[in-house]
């Protein structure tokens, strides 16, 4: 077992954490997937408005891959497709008030383990959470055609008051966890890698086979399964690393060891936007109102994820696909008369503007999501290496590059190699407002198209 202690990174002290136990909410009257949070999928549809399914049915599939599948998380009628710009599908929602469930080829513990590639990549497909497999770099699904160098899984998220194992596996997953394992083990002919966080454990990853472990501990983005890869086992040359968080590897193995496609899911309702923070159990994609409860008076944004690289949405839309997370926030951000005169005692800063910032937060502050200023040049002042995590990488000059329209010297400066969280992070801090997360996806899409 390897130990790494991460040193660069921030633990964003906002408030609206949920904790508790998780309640369990009735089955709501939709459910949706959003086939544009999964990059590189292209969704062509199994079924039309109003035709009935059942709770795993086939809803779509992936142009390039048509047995790359996705199913249904209710029994009922698929209710509607909404298409965005250029008739791109954006939601995908299914009425429920439906009987039956779809059932697929199910497989005992021997049969997975030591099971060929190509029956591992039949079988995962079927299930319908291919999906939750993404590669490094890019960060886009994974194609089962290629082979990773290594697939790393990842059982910690330090972002922005997320959920991590402890709310996310039972202790009694064991058994699903081991039959996901050895899976997604047979699709690569190098390691599997498992990471948690140093000193928590959990029961249910502790015994299984197969895997070499790696424990993390340090700020935010110690968590990250892209920073994880870096510092574990960085993809060489051309190849690539997989990933995927521990609770989906659990998902996988129930699917696959019961024939069946798991619709419950674990959300977080957080952020002073919600009235009373919370974790709930639903169904994959319940509406966003239906797991956070009542929010707060006047305009609040809705973000499904991390407030560092989550989606803002309206908030009649519906819980993502991967992330386990709804966070709210107050539009409204307070001002006061001559507010940069004042010691503000009661807010936190991270550049010690304020008298608070020269001591350590030793609470939650309610952070809103205030530009406060313009938009300038990028000042040189070495704040953003704190941020990243990933070595020998000067993300002044990377960014520089991407801005440029230089993909080469990109490349050279680690266009492939930081993480969408370490430049989350840098937009976090940045005293110039610039949107480095943005940035990046930018430079990453220009070099795919020219590569």
């Amino acid at each position: 077992m390897s130990d790494h202690v991460l040193n660069r990174g921030l633990d964003i002290p906002i408030k609206g954490r949920a904790t508790g136990d998780a309640v369990q909410l009735p089955v709501p009257a939709t459910a949706a997937y959003a086939p544009t949070e999964m990059r590189g999928i292209v969704p062509r549809m199994a079924v039309r408005e109003g035709d009935a399914v059942k709770a795993g049915s086939v809803l779509f599939f992936h142009k390039a891959n048509p047995g790359m599948v996705f199913r249904s998380p209710l029994a009922g009628t698929l209710k509607e497709i909404r298409r965005g710009k250029r008739r791109v599908i954006t939601d995908v929602v299914v009425e429920g008030g439906g009987q039956g469930v779809e059932t697929f080829r199910s497989y005992s513990a021997d049969q997975l383990d030591g099971m060929s590639r190509p029956d591992a990549v039949d079988a995962l497909l079927e299930t319908g959470l291919w999906a939750h497999l993404r590669t490094r770099p890019l960060d886009k699904v994974a194609n089962p055609d290629d082979t990773p160098q290594s697939i790393l899984i990842g059982g910690m998220d330090s972002g922005p008051l997320q959920l991590g194992a402890g709310e996310l596996i039972d202790a009694d997953d064991a058994d699903a966890f081991q039959a996901g394992v050895n899976a997604i083990g047979s699709l690569t002919e190098g390691k599997v890698f498992l990471t948690e966080r140093k000193g928590a454990a959990h029961p249910a990853l502790a015994g299984a086979n197969g895997v070499e472990r790696h424990t993390f501990s340090g700020p935010h983005p110690a968590g990250d399964p892209s920073v994880q890869i870096n510092l574990v086992d960085p993809p060489r040359g051309a190849n690539q690393v997989w990933y995927i968080r521990a609770w989906e590897v659990v998902l996988i193995g129930k699917a696959l060891l019961s024939g069946e496609f798991p619709t419950d899911r674990v959300y977080a309702a957080v952020g002073v936007g919600v009235q009373a923070p919370r974790i709930v159990k639903t169904v994959l994609g319940a509406p966003l109102a239906h797991i956070t409860g009542p929010v707060t008076a006047g305009a609040v944004r809705w973000i499904r994820g991390s407030v560092l690289s989550g989606e803002a949405v309206d908030g009649a839309r519906w819980a993502s696909f991967s992330s386990r997370a709804v966070h709210v926030l107050p539009d409204e951000v307070p001002r006061s008369i001559l507010g940069w005169a004042m010691p503000a005692i009661g807010n936190w800063s991270f550049h010690k503007a304020y008298l608070s910032g020269f001591t350590k937060a030793s609470r939650e502050y309610d952070l809103r999501p205030g530009v406060y200023g313009g938009e300038r040049a990028i000042v040189p002042i070495g704040y953003y290496s704190k941020m990243v995590a990933t070595p020998d990488i000067l993300p002044d000059f990377l960014f520089k590059a991407i801005i440029s329209g230089d993909v080469e010297e990109s490349i050279k400066l680690g266009l492939l190699d930081i993480t969408h969280e370490e430049a989350a992070l840098c937009t976090f801090i940045c005293p110039s407002k610039i949107e480095f997360d943005v940035l990046l996806r930018e430079g990453l899409d220009l070099y795919e198209a020219e590569a």
